[in-house]
């Protein structure tokens, strides 16, 4: 569902419920269908049988909504009575609704956003209810402690460690600084454990307050004892004093190696103790946090910390189209269609599939896309469960419950399905945290749903998630792909346009185009294309979120032909999108998906932002179209000069200003105002920044010059173009100066 469609049923029910067209008892079935509620779920909830209340007219289900139809005038006394309920915070609620289709009044519980409308007003606010359909609202630092509020903390707590610990001479020791990364990648760890149950409450803040002297100095040494405790099992723990013998065993490689805790001082034992115990770190959000986190060691990205992650919309709308809905349409077929007998056949078939895919993602950063769809998979895995449970209760057979029996886990989805590479090595090791968390995670879901789950502890082997670049590596070496396995690669690997390219970057695209020509005018993402196109086999697909320019321009005739040839076609697009996701200030950047199979006659699929269309074949410029249909054009189809370059900078910059610089000159130079223009190029006008230069007529260069720091900049520009070539000769600048 897309919101356009969303907006559109949601409007039509409610006047379909005003003009007795729609049942009133069947409005809250409906109106869930209309957010993309699977029919099984909706049709188990109206059945009873996950129904929780026990009153007419009400319908309670975990996680989702407490629903009540009210007496006439009696909305707001049931709306107040209803929240106040303790199974709504026990069950997880969402959305509280009261309504005696005349009023409407609903409770978001994780935002405490209200509605109170007339029912017929309901179509406009439809975008209230938008969580259900996976579009979360804009959460900001105010509102969400456990991501936002605790990276600042985080970052804060870094640089007094880095403070502490390093200097000009160690700066750039590359094992000093992974030592530190896994360091604090441990630390989160025990902060999200002592919140979430895995260790006492408050157990690991306490402890180390009570244990460790105020100025600090033994707190590297009270960590490096603790860490050895969390990999010894309870055993091998002799003559340990009680406070850290009562630490849980953690294992799972999390505390595998001997790695020197750094030293602390004062001010930031200080800060590491108020990082677990003024946080409360059970409400994160792996998805996000692993992305906002990431910005602590790099301390550029604080600005906007978290602005550059993936969405979860974004990644389901990668996901869904790939192997998700066909998993799901294979669920209901089951549910709805097949032989009663045939049944459990066909769900452990489903089932086993399900718990044999890889997910490999060749550009994981922090792990964002592994995560949801690692998520997604168990959300999927619970529905298989409770049809399997509905077979067993109705007499069938069914082998898996007997094999349960025996360990109380229930989910087959293992973290070891999922697959990654990443060159940033903190980005790495929180990548491989995120997947614990998310796993901690969906297991208390798992509890909550069946009563009976996994013990947090010990850990697992987490993912396989590889440090290294990836387009230097060998992806099948990483992830195999050999016949019958099922592998789905996603990811958002990075743009990085031919000129932003550094060195490195460069050498890595003529790696990847080593025999083919004409590629340097290329994104770097297109890297990751060729490298998938060469990857995918017969059970093998792939999508990637990319900016748009991949599939326009001289771009489409550099990449896609190389792809092709591989073997592969596009299998469904997504047309461009704005890139959006929770930042306050999101980059105003279009996107496209484009996802990759091998050649098949299967329909394809082309989204937009208001339908899908289900053509034979996709072009390379995301229409209906050949594969091969690639548009070639050497010399200008009219009569016209040929456009070789924009409007180009050519100043070395000193001509440009901040808005910080230009308050200073003009406070210093009143006069200068004069010579002062706002530019807006494409730079400033994506990331929504200000820029300004100095702009002078021919009749106005006298006084120009007059003044001294304009003048002293006149002279500078001048010598850098002197010693800059052919490109920087006065015609192409963008300052309207003389200076021959």
């Amino acid at each position: 569902m897309n919101v356009t469609q969303i907006e559109e049923i949601v409007k039509k029910l409610a006047l379909d419920v005003i003009n007795n067209s729609v049942e009133k008892d069947q409005f809250i079935y409906e109106l869930m269908a209309a957010y993309g509620h699977r029919k099984t779920t909706v049709s188990r909830i109206k059945s009873g049988e996950r129904n929780l209340a026990k009153v007419a007219g009400e319908v309670r289900a975990k996680r989702h909504i407490y629903f009540k139809h009210s007496d006439s005038n009696k909305v707001f006394s049931d709306i107040d009575d209803m929240k106040k309920e303790p199974s709504v915070t026990r069950e997880k609620i969402r959305f509280i609704i009261a309504t005696d289709f005349n009023q409407f009044v609903a409770i978001d519980t994780r935002t405490n956003d209200t509605l109170d409308i007339e029912f017929g007003e309901l179509g406009k606010h439809f975008d209230f209810f938008l969580p259900w359909a996976g579009m979360e609202k804009a959460v900001y630092q105010s509102d969400n402690p456990a991501d936002v509020k605790a990276a600042e903390k985080m970052a804060k707590l870094f640089d007094l460690i880095k403070a502490d610990n390093f200097n000009e001479e160690n700066k750039n020791d590359t094992a000093a600084l992974h030592s530190l990364n896994v360091f604090l990648t441990r630390l989160l760890f025990c902060f999200f454990a002592e919140d979430t149950g895995i260790f006492a409450d408050n157990q690991f803040s306490a402890e180390l307050e009570s244990h460790t002297k105020a100025d600090g100095s033994d707190v590297d040494s009270y960590l490096n004892r603790l860490f050895k405790v969390l990999n010894t099992n309870k055993e091998n723990r002799h003559d340990l004093p009680d406070y850290l013998a009562k630490f849980e065993y953690v294992n799972g490689g999390l505390f595998a190696d001997a790695i020197a805790s750094p030293k602390f001082s004062t001010k930031s034992r200080r800060m590491l103790i108020e990082c677990g115990s003024e946080l409360d770190w059970s409400d994160i959000n792996p998805d996000i946090f692993g992305s906002m986190i990431q910005a602590v060691v790099h301390p550029d990205q604080r600005g906007g910390m978290g602005m550059h992650y993936t969405s979860v919309i974004n990644i389901m709308k990668v996901i869904e189209p790939l192997f998700l809905d066909d998993l799901y349409a294979e669920l209901e077929n089951i549910a709805e269609n097949i032989d009663p007998k045939l049944k459990p056949s066909r769900l452990r078939k489903l089932h086993d599939r399900i718990a044999n895919i890889k997910i490999f993602d060749p550009a994981c950063g922090s792990g964002n896309f592994l995560i949801i769809a690692f998520k997604e998979l168990r959300k999927l895995e619970m529905e298989v469960i409770k049809l399997r449970q509905e077979l067993v209760k109705d007499g069938q057979q069914d082998d898996f419950f007997d094999e349960i029996s025996l360990d109380s886990s229930f989910s087959r989805i293992r973290l070891s399905q999922f697959y990654g590479i990443e060159l940033d090595d903190f980005a790495h090791e929180v990548a491989i945290l995120s997947l614990w968390l998310a796993e901690h995670q969906m297991n208390v879901e798992f509890k909550a749903e069946f009563g009976e789950c996994e013990p947090a502890l010990p850990l697992r082997q987490s993912g396989n998630i590889v440090p290294g670049n990836a387009l230097r590596m060998e992806w099948k070496d990483i992830c195999s792909n050999r016949y019958k396995e099922e592998v789905y690669v996603i990811g958002n690997p990075p743009y990085i346009g031919e000129s932003k390219q550094n060195a490195s970057q460069k050498s890595d695209m003529a790696y990847v185009f080593k025999g083919k020509k004409n590629y340097k005018k290329q994104d770097y993402i297109s890297c990751w294309f060729l490298k998938v196109s060469e990857y995918i086999c017969e059970n093998t697909k792939a999508a990637f979120v990319s900016t748009s320019s991949v599939t326009q321009g001289i771009q489409v005739g550099m990449l896609w032909p190389h792809c092709f040839n591989n073997g592969t076609e596009i299998i469904f697009a997504y047309k461009p999108f704005e890139w959006k996701n929770s930042a306050k200030d999101n980059a105003g950047v279009y996107c496209v998906i484009v996802g990759l199979g091998i050649i098949s006659k299967s329909p394809k699929k082309i989204f937009s932002d208001t339908h899908i269309r289900i053509v034979k074949s996709i072009s390379p410029y995301l229409v209906e179209g050949e594969s091969k249909a690639v548009i070639k054009v050497s010399r200008p189809l009219f009569d016209l000069p040929i456009a070789m370059k924009g409007n180009g900078v050519y100043d070395g910059g000193y001509f440009m200003f901040t808005p910080e610089e230009k308050k200073d000159l003009i406070s210093e130079f009143p006069r200068s105002s004069k010579f002062l223009k706002k530019v807006t190029g494409s730079k400033e006008f994506i990331s929504n920044t200000e820029r300004w230069c100095i702009w002078i007529n021919e009749n106005d260069l006298s006084e120009a010059k007059s003044i001294p720091f304009i003048d002293k900049r006149i002279e500078k520009v001048k010598k850098w173009r002197e010693n800059s070539g052919e490109t920087a000769r006065p015609s192409h600048i963008l300052c309207n100066c003389p200076l021959d």
